[in-house]
């Protein structure tokens, strides 16, 4: 009987057991499916999880260690069944590219059976569900695809725009490029359009349009023209002169000596200081430059490449931000550098830099870029930077209705408005509608 008994004890206890394991399971579960807050309000931890094992899947090949991170201003809009919200005002570390990312790295890592369209395809895809970024310049595909951390295949475009993501019934999710010359072209993808459809579904933003939807008011503009109902709000920029009082600062940043005896001041206010095979300028205005034809190995002007002086278009851009960074270092305020142009003639390197506040653009009313740098030979031989700094402000300035805005801009037919920061050489920067 005592036996029997315990018996009895042992399988009400299992059983007990049992019970719990399930009970803390469904819990888990429960857990995992409950909506967050704040910023991840429309996700669970179970769809981050997903989300983050998607990425994974897509990552071609981990960067390697101290690989340069590229960071670039992006435009996104998404389309569902029902309504299209876009931001204007967002980069790549934004959290909203963060999780579309995902779904553009597997478009592009995926890609196959690559055909050319027309415009007027590109535009068709506009008006239905699909998920578009718009890079505001063209970026060389290399850098994308280092700033997706995957592989292109062999027939990808040099310089990407635009893409579209859309999804296409029951069948995987097609993508549409455009070039840096304008021409268009669609893919097929690994992309599961059912997947996409209700990602897309779970967004929400301001109010978006195209130009080419509300033709024949918008027809003088660039069909992709954005125009959004609640655009981000953008305050006034103080900007400065960074190289008034830190010239010693600037010299030391750029490997120079800041005591030598070959360091005088022209009549202009110029400062110029000279080493045995360079030249270095610092001017009244904050313009600092550079003329050199030689690079120590491990200084600033060398650039490190696989191939010792055959860099690659990747290698030498990285090393042009390098320069940039550690030159300019924490002088731009809140401004941040973004790589805009990065071309390629033989053994010779142009890297054009230019500069964002919060997301939106920092043109210059001359048109000059914030930075150039020319890579030869893998060595750095000239370069060419502002030292200007931004800080933000309360001070909400107004900007022109875009209708208003649009009816100047016809003059320039075809062009695109955008909304940026001009810096005219003022105290004060306020943010105004450019055409591009």
């Amino acid at each position: 009987m005592k036996a029997t008994a315990e018996k009895k004890a042992r399988r009400h206890a299992r059983a007990q057991n049992l019970t719990i394991v399930f009970l803390t399971l469904s819990a888990f579960v429960l857990f995992a499916n409950l909506p967050l807050f704040g910023p991840l309000s429309d996700r669970s931890l179970l769809e981050l999880a997903q989300d983050r094992v998607r990425r994974e899947s897509v990552v071609a090949s981990a960067a390697p260690s101290g690989a340069a991170s590229f960071v670039f201003p992006v435009r996104m809009v998404y389309t569902n069944s029902f309504a299209r919200q876009g931001a204007d005002s967002l980069t790549t570390l934004s959290d909203e590219f963060e999780r579309a990312g995902t779904y553009l790295s597997e478009a592009i890592g995926s890609a196959y059976n690559g055909e050319s369209v027309n415009q007027a395809v590109f535009l068709t895809a506009l008006r239905a569900e699909g998920l578009y970024f718009d890079f505001t310049t063209a970026l060389p595909s290399e850098l994308l695809a280092r700033l997706l951390n995957i592989s292109l295949s062999g027939d990808a475009p040099e310089g990407i725009r635009r893409f579209l993501l859309s999804p296409s019934g029951k069948n995987d999710a097609l993508l549409y490029v455009e070039d840096s010359s304008g021409a268009h072209y669609r893919y097929s993808t690994a992309v599961s359009s059912p997947s996409l459809t209700d990602f897309l579904a779970t967004r929400s933003g301001s109010g978006a349009s195209f130009a080419f939807q509300l033709a024949p008011d918008y027809g003088d503009l660039a069909p992709c023209t954005l125009i959004l109902s609640d655009p981000s709000p953008r305050g006034t920029l103080k900007a400065a002169n960074a190289l008034i009082g830190s010239e010693d600062e600037f010299l030391r940043r750029a490997e120079f000596n800041a005591h030598t005896e070959n360091r005088f001041t022209e009549s202009s206010g110029t400062v110029i200081v000279r080493e045995v095979s360079s030249t270095l300028y610092l001017r009244p205005d904050g313009v600092i430059e550079y003329q050199g034809t030689e690079a120590a190995p491990g200084s600033i002007y060398s650039v490190a490449s696989a191939l010792p002086g055959e860099p690659t278009l990747y290698e030498a851009a990285a090393a042009a931000q390098n320069l940039a960074l550690t030159l300019l270092g924490d002088s731009l305020g809140d401004a941040a550098l973004y790589l805009s142009d990065a071309v390629q003639n033989g053994s010779r390197y142009e890297i054009t830099f230019d500069l964002m506040a919060d997301g939106t653009l920092i043109r210059y009313s001359d048109g000059s870029h914030a930075g150039a740098v020319t890579i030869e030979h893998g060595c750095v031989t000239a370069f060419t930077f502002k030292a200007r700094s931004y800080m933000n402000t309360d001070d909400s300035p107004l900007l022109l209705p875009f209708a208003q805005a649009a009816a100047i801009a016809r003059v320039w037919r075809g062009a695109e408005l955008i909304v940026a920061y001009v810096d005219a050489g003022s105290e004060d920067v306020v943010p105004a509608w450019i055409a591009e």
